[in-house]
């Protein structure tokens, strides 16, 4: 009888044990949880304005599977639309914010919030001056990238100069904003 009841006591002091931990385990992540949860929608948010200069306020549009944020101006008009658009550069994810006017286009802004490219090559799609190049340019019939530009050359509507040495990351950034102008037209026709 000894050794089952020392058996059951065991058996009770693990259970308590694996009950507090994983209690413990649980209230960590839900707390961390929260705060990146909080931390990516102020960024998110903050996207929204930038690529949307006009806008002081904005709605959400649910679309299939897409969520659109409608820009609405202090009067309360209509000034664009904000989207993210994700996909692969050449060393992995790229997450962008687009902003486009009410009828898509021309894009009033980019602002790319995740990339893991290249640092010093790819990287520079994070730079100023590179997304600097997609304010106000034509965005259909498609934007397009020319690798080493003559300075005196003039860019055509819906053109931007590619990075020197990272051709892939400025064509996929090209890539992924047509892609999602085009789905996003087509779910609002």
């Amino acid at each position: 009888m000894k050794i089952m009841s020392d058996t059951v006591k065991m058996i009770a002091v693990l259970t308590i044990v694996g009950l507090i931990s994983g209690g413990f385990l649980t209230f960590v992540y839900e707390q961390t949880i929260s705060k990146a949860e909080r931390k990516s929608l102020e960024s998110l948010r903050k996207a929204i304005f930038v690529v949307l200069p006009e806008a002081v306020d904005y709605q959400e549009l649910k679309l299939a599977d897409q969520i659109l944020y409608q820009g609405i101006d202090k009067s309360g008009q209509k000034v664009g639309l904000a989207f993210l658009v994700e996909g692969s550069g050449f060393q992995g994810k790229i997450e962008i914010m687009v902003g486009v006017d009410q009828d898509l286009s021309r894009l009033q802004n980019i602002q790319v919030l995740e990339s893991v490219e290249t640092p010093g090559l790819g990287g520079k799609i994070t730079d100023q001056e590179f997304q600097d190049q997609f304010k106000g340019i034509a965005a259909r019939p498609k934007i397009t990238y020319v690798r080493n530009r003559n300075p005196v050359t003039p860019k055509k509507p819906g053109e931007i100069d590619a990075i020197t040495g990272a051709t892939i990351s400025s064509k996929a950034v090209a890539d992924m904003i047509n892609k999602e102008i085009v789905r996003v037209w087509e779910a609002l026709q």
